[in-house]
């Protein structure tokens, strides 16, 4: 097979693809209503798909590090206390007592 033949096969091919997925048949469908063989509809489909990169690009997102010690937010009602990490449990208790009075 010539250059040009090829070419001229790849054009056919590029037009078929193109009725194929404007008809909205399914592919074995298609080819039975044109003559294809499945197998045919599919390699073609897959040669002339856009290249497509095989790794996705890498984003990195800023990060920001607190301190070590883990933190917990209680909210009772409109009033928020940050608890750190080795916390008086006595203390914590006695404040949320007095909060919930309010």
């Amino acid at each position: 097979m010539t250059k040009e033949e090829r070419a001229a096969k790849r054009i056919l091919w590029e037009q078929r693809i193109a009725d194929f997925k404007t008809s909205g048949l399914s592919g074995a469908k298609w080819c039975a209503a044109h003559k294809f063989k499945t197998h045919q509809l599919w390699y073609w489909l897959k040669k002339l798909q856009p290249e497509m990169p095989t790794e996705k690009p890498v984003q990195w997102l800023p990060v920001e590090i607190g301190d070590s010690e883990s933190a917990l937010t209680v909210k009772i009602g409109p009033a928020a206390i940050e608890v750190p990490g080795g916390f008086d449990p006595q203390l914590l208790i006695s404040v949320v007592k007095v909060l919930s009075t309010l």
